[in-house]
């Protein structure tokens, strides 16, 4: 029987543009508008099981979460178009190389960025509009967040880079697990476990494992 060719990468250099635009942007659109679930999700049942306090400590963290995914995606991006590249050229080897180079890349910027913001954290947490009554909210939730960056990094990377090399699809079952798992689990860590706004931080990399 014929081998299907809707998941390949090699598809990108055969089938009509107008179709694999379709292809490619519904899903990561799916799983962008998915993953702008985390932040609603949190704040639903943040608000309901620890307070109102929590809930403005949990906004001022938001820019600076922002920016460690921009960094993120900065690196993630840059690899998956040259990838992309190099599997338009047939160079499969070239390729495989730069996925190698994005998850090391990945790693050694999760360390350096996480490791100083979490060195300068209360000073930028205070930059950023925090006051003396929602700091300890806010500390809490970055602390962990801060801890986790490289798994944050490698599930960016790796998503960007499943998309890039001809696996959308893949990429936004992923991005969909991890936000049903937060939905799910979300009540479990907040309310039965008593973890408060920590328990949604150490939520967002329990699903994504």
């Amino acid at each position: 029987m014929p081998q299907t060719q809707s998941s390949s990468p090699m598809t990108l250099g055969t089938k009509p543009i107008g179709k694999l635009l379709v292809q490619y942007s519904v899903p990561a659109i799916i799983a962008s508008v998915a993953t702008s679930l985390y932040n609603i999700v949190d704040s639903i049942f943040i608000g309901r099981g620890v307070g109102a306090m929590a809930i403005a400590g949990l906004a001022i963290t938001f820019p600076l979460m922002n920016l460690v995914i921009a960094f993120c995606t900065l690196i993630a991006v840059g690899g998956a178009t040259i990838s992309s590249i190099f599997l338009g050229q047939k160079n499969i080897a070239r390729a495989t190389d730069v996925v190698n180079n994005v998850l090391v890349l990945c790693l050694i910027h999760s360390f350096l960025f996480g490791g100083l913001t979490f060195i300068f954290l209360d000073e930028i947490l205070y930059f950023f509009g925090a006051t003396d009554e929602t700091i300890s909210y806010a500390r809490e939730f970055m602390q962990i967040i801060l801890l986790g960056t490289p798994i944050s990094y490698i599930f960016i990377g790796l998503n960007n880079l499943m998309r890039a090399t001809g696996y959308p699809k893949k990429a936004m079952v992923s991005a969909l697990l991890s936000v049903g798992a937060n939905i799910i689990l979300a009540p479990i860590f907040i309310f039965t476990l008593g973890w408060g706004i920590k328990g949604a931080a150490v939520l967002r990399y329990a699903a994504r494992q």
